[in-house]
């Protein structure tokens, strides 16, 4: 007589207990709220080396990479629009 391998649990096994959790939930139509990405638009923009030199100096100054301070500067002159 052979020695058998123990079979292999599939991944996809069910687990009782989230079944049961599942068909108690059943009925009920409350979900609960997604996350909502904002997605953003990539925008080329073109500025003199000084003013870029600047730009990346105070980022840097402030922990912010170029992006996120040029983001920043146009939300709040929007927002004071």
């Amino acid at each position: 007589m052979s020695v058998q391998r123990k079979p292999k649990q599939h991944k996809n096994a069910i687990q009782s207990d989230k079944a049961e959790q599942f068909i108690a939930n059943a009925g009920t139509t409350e979900k609960a709220p997604k996350a909502v990405k904002a997605k953003k638009v990539p925008v080329a923009l073109r500025f003199n080396a000084e003013l870029l030199e600047a730009i990346d100096n105070m980022a840097t100054r402030r922990g912010m990479s170029r992006n996120a301070i040029i983001s920043y500067w146009c939300s709040k002159g929007v927002e004071s629009e």
